[in-house]
């Protein structure tokens, strides 16, 4: 589907956008660009990662474009609680996004209510137990030490974790270890879940090497999972 469409009578929506390193594109994508990205994009030292901010934003401003109806370089940014970034001329609609990079990939989730998404490349040869103690609680270590692919389940818990913790942009990671990520109900206070009542986290495969993790308002059903095209 292409990201210009308008789309309608949608419950979460994550884009899943391929790492352009071709210059063409990427020269393409600039001109979408404001002045104050493109500097931003200038700042990083390695060169992948200019790549990829200049990327994302301008699929991010192309997507957004296709919800709002408006054009792609006129949409405005501006930066809420915790440095979480929201829109700020959307109109009668009320859009919510997020994105998360790792890897070759980058994922947007466009929600009508708070949302967050992470993704991780998973390095199986590793099982990082030093982050274990402040990260996770005695439950979900014994459920990441006794998984037939440990290294598996502790991505899935991790990305989990960083979902929610970016939907609700409420700066607890001094707090992770409080937030779950097993499967099932969970009941977790205010402090954590912010003004959304009740969140679903779900989990997929992006491809062999890449998990992700959603947050979203447990009343939306809907999930819908669309690649961008170049």
């Amino acid at each position: 589907m292409s990201p210009g469409e308008v789309i309608s009578n949608f419950g979460v929506d994550i884009w899943k956008i391929p790492l352009v390193g071709d210059e063409l594109h990427l020269e393409q994508f600039r001109l979408m660009l404001q002045e104050s990205e493109l500097g931003k994009s200038k700042r990083y030292h390695q060169e992948r990662d200019r790549q990829r901010y200049v990327t994302s934003r301008a699929f991010l401003r192309t997507i957004l474009s296709g919800y709002l109806n408006q054009p792609a370089k006129d949409i405005q940014f501006a930066i809420g609680l915790n440095k979480k970034p929201f829109l700020q001329n959307q109109g009668n609609i009320n859009l919510h996004y997020n994105i998360s990079h790792s890897g070759e990939w980058i994922l947007i989730a466009i929600g009508k209510n708070e949302i967050g998404i992470d993704v991780e490349k998973m390095d199986r040869s590793v099982l990082p137990e030093e982050i274990f103690p402040i990260s996770f609680s005695d439950r979900e270590i014994h459920a990441i030490k006794s998984s037939d692919i440990p290294t598996e389940k502790f991505y899935l818990c991790w990305t989990r974790k960083e979902a929610l913790t970016k939907a609700t942009a409420k700066g607890i990671d001094d707090d992770l270890k409080n937030i779950p990520c097993l499967d099932g109900v969970h009941s977790i206070t205010k402090m954590i879940s912010g003004n959304i009542l009740s969140w679903s986290v779900d989990t997929f495969m992006v491809d062999d090497i890449h998990i992700g993790s959603v947050a979203h308002d447990a009343t939306e059903k809907s999930i819908r999972f669309l690649e961008a095209e170049l």
